[in-house]
């Protein structure tokens, strides 16, 4: 245990263990090995076979122990993986950027959201807006979630886990409900739970046609209707537009995304 931790306090814990990028160390394993074999190769001509095997081994493992402690042995291979790595190739290793919270496209958000009467074209440009209405109907049902947890029903029902118990938790930024260990739904936030819980009640008013969607048609317009959120469900404050970059072990994209800047509270996003 002891020789463990010491040896952990020289581990490069950014491109290690969990964060480990398996392209990087793929890579530079055969960099290693092909340098070993070329210095092994001199080594042999000048000397011998066995100094040079001796010395070309030795080359490797301290090849291997870079890569194990630092997780890379040419420097910045991370950051040039992320560049320059194809997409094909990072799928092979399972790192292909994959955009979490991205809603199954079935229906047409904004087509659904105006035939329903939650949302109208915008009196004083050419954009769209909620309807008086709706957003009247979905601040109330939003303060109630807020106050005290109504609409889990029609939440749980939207998630297709009624009658179970439901776990919720916060990780890291994002908002997670859980079934017995399961994650079953994830939000950017508490703050995109709240209108999603309190959007799921007010659109089962307004859309004559809620109760027969797929559970993906759902999801599509709770998370394309936060788009045209006014307040914060957090905070109160108003949420803006933004850009953001997003990285991984092996990859960065930019994603676009609505927040609120009085309590950093992410309500919308998806890769651009």
């Amino acid at each position: 245990m002891t020789e463990n931790t010491t040896l952990s306090r020289f581990k490069q814990a950014e491109y290690t263990g969990e964060n480990r990028c398996l392209p990087c160390t793929a890579v530079n394993t055969v960099i290693g090995a092909f340098a070993a074999a070329v210095v092994g190769a001199g080594v042999t001509i000048s000397a011998s076979l066995l100094y040079g095997t001796l010395v070309g081994g030795s080359v490797f493992i301290a090849s291997l122990l870079a890569i194990y402690f630092r997780g890379y042995l040419v420097p910045k291979t991370p950051e040039l993986t992320k560049q320059y790595l194809p997409r094909w190739a990072l799928s092979l290793f399972g790192k292909e950027p994959v955009v979490e919270d991205s809603p199954i496209v079935s229906i047409d958000p904004e087509e659904e959201l105006l035939r329903a009467g939650a949302l109208k074209e915008c009196d004083d440009s050419d954009d769209l807006c909620l309807t008086e209405s709706f957003r009247t109907d979905w601040d109330r049902e939003i303060r109630k979630v807020r106050e005290n947890d109504a609409g889990r029903e029609q939440l749980l029902e939207l998630l297709d886990v009624a009658d179970k118990r439901v776990e919720f938790r916060e990780h890291g930024d994002a908002f997670q409900a859980y079934v017995e260990e399961t994650p079953v739904g994830r939000w950017e936030s508490e703050a995109a739970y709240l209108a999603d819980a309190g959007g799921a009640i007010a659109l089962e008013k307004f859309h004559r046609n809620w109760a027969t969607l797929t559970v993906e048609a759902k999801s599509d317009l709770l998370s394309g209707l936060r788009l045209f959120i006014k307040d914060c469900p957090a905070c109160g404050g108003s949420p803006s537009f933004s850009s953001d970059s997003r990285e991984s072990c092996c990859s960065q994209y930019e994603v676009a995304a609505v927040s609120c800047p009085d309590c950093d509270a992410r309500l919308f996003e998806t890769r651009v």
